[in-house]
């Protein structure tokens, strides 16, 4: 299809955040890199969890409710395609919509921030780290159950001005989002994956769009880096398997070397007390089917169990 077929505005819903704006600008870079011509709207939203910042989003819906508002645009024509940080869309994807491209991840990795210490082992006894994340407190508590797991919300500026006032010795936040900001910098670890499963999805943008609007999913299709989307689509489907929601201590990394696929996953109690952790090795083109078997593996190994309590506590906290 010749670009220019495309007559009109193409409308991008971003979340308002600096860093979805950020990341926004760097699709839309790509796309006029691949069709100059084309006219571009922004249309920035603010989401229900902008909005709510004194509450943990394992008890207000988890991470889904940074990309609502943002589909509902799509449903009611008010824009052609979102924006969202992968880690943030949920595995079931409203029937209506799609994802039409993935573009090329950059570090999946979590980031050590801090202005006193260099590493999670410098830590002293009874440091308080700053994490809203149920995947990294149990993670780290199992590793370091010394330390004060504290919450922390709000944008990345906002969190690390928490820590610049000294309300935290350490917080931790997604490596991405960092470099993307210019705030590499502040890094002090890039914690590795043994220690601190990435989030699925976790550094990689992902474009979504209606699913009926086949002109919008052709030309857009280009953007879509095949490597990241293997690797995102075994990590999605290990996710899937397991019905679980971003408010869930769940870990899963693929990576794709020479045709080959590594796929990690975890699932793990908020208190750290139980990590279960295992893997997969396979052809790229069998990642989806490695998702669904190493959860199964995990979920007969006591997963299905730290699951089902932990939707019976959340349905009680919502």
């Amino acid at each position: 299809m010749n670009p220019n077929m495309y007559n009109k505005t193409l409308r991008i819903a971003t979340r308002k955040s600096p860093l979805a704006l950020k990341q926004t600008k760097y699709v839309q870079k790509k796309i006029l890199s691949l069709y100059p011509d084309l006219n571009i709207k922004l249309v920035p939203i603010v989401t229900h969890g902008d909005n709510i910042l004194n509450k943990s989003l394992s008890k207000i819906g988890g991470k889904g409710l940074f990309i609502k508002e943002l589909e509902l645009a799509l449903l009611e024509n008010k824009a052609d395609i979102a924006i969202h940080s992968m880690k943030d869309l949920p595995v079931k994807i409203t029937k209506e919509l799609c994802l039409v491209s993935i573009c090329k991840r950059g570090n999946a990795l979590d980031s050590l921030v801090s202005n006193n210490y260099q590493s999670i082992n410098q830590l002293p006894k009874g440091a308080i780290v700053g994490t809203s994340s149920l995947r990294r407190q149990c993670q780290l508590i199992t590793y370091r159950p010394d330390l004060i797991i504290s919450p922390l919300r709000g944008n990345i500026e906002t969190r690390i001005a928490k820590l610049d006032q000294g309300k935290y010795d350490a917080i931790i936040l997604a490596t991405e989002g960092l470099n993307r900001l210019r705030l590499k910098n502040r890094i002090t670890q890039i914690i590795p994956a043994e220690l601190s499963l990435p989030s699925c999805g976790q550094g990689a943008i992902g474009i979504q769009s209606r699913l009926h609007d086949k002109k919008v999913l052709f030309f857009l299709s280009r953007l879509n880096h095949i490597n990241t989307f293997i690797e995102i689509n075994a990590e999605r489907a290990f996710c899937r398997k397991l019905e679980s929601g971003c408010q869930i201590p769940i870990g899963s990394y693929a990576i794709l070397k020479k045709n080959k696929i590594w796929l990690r996953g975890l699932v793990g109690s908020p208190n750290g007390k139980i990590i279960l952790k295992g893997e997969r090795i396979g052809c790229y083109n069998t990642g989806e089917k490695m998702g669904y078997s190493l959860a199964d593996e995990l979920l007969k190994n006591g997963a299905k169990n730290i699951l089902n309590n932990l939707h019976i506590k959340q349905s009680y906290c919502i």
